[in-house]
């Protein structure tokens, strides 16, 4: 498939902006780690994560990279449990 360089610069930019945004989940996931948080891949914490990434979703600028790693830890939860 052959892509124009118009679409080739909107994926670039795209990529960057990913690769940005998961730098910054990964540094609050270390923060959050170092402070003693566990249990994020925990079954038994599914609902109680799922109403925690709903609060953050719901709220002011700011939160976005709290709700992305809630939906991150959701989506790998039921990846585990085979409901890609």
């Amino acid at each position: 498939m052959m892509i124009d360089a118009v679409t080739r610069e909107e994926i670039s930019r795209l990529d960057q902006a990913v690769d940005d945004f998961a730098a910054e989940m990964k540094a609050r996931l270390r923060e959050q780690a170092m402070k003693g948080y566990r249990g994020w891949d925990n079954p038994e914490n599914y609902e109680r994560i799922l109403q925690m990434m709903m609060k953050y979703a719901a709220v002011a600028e700011g939160e976005e990279v709290d709700a992305a790693n809630l939906a991150m830890i959701l989506w790998s939860m039921r990846r585990r449990r085979g409901e890609d």
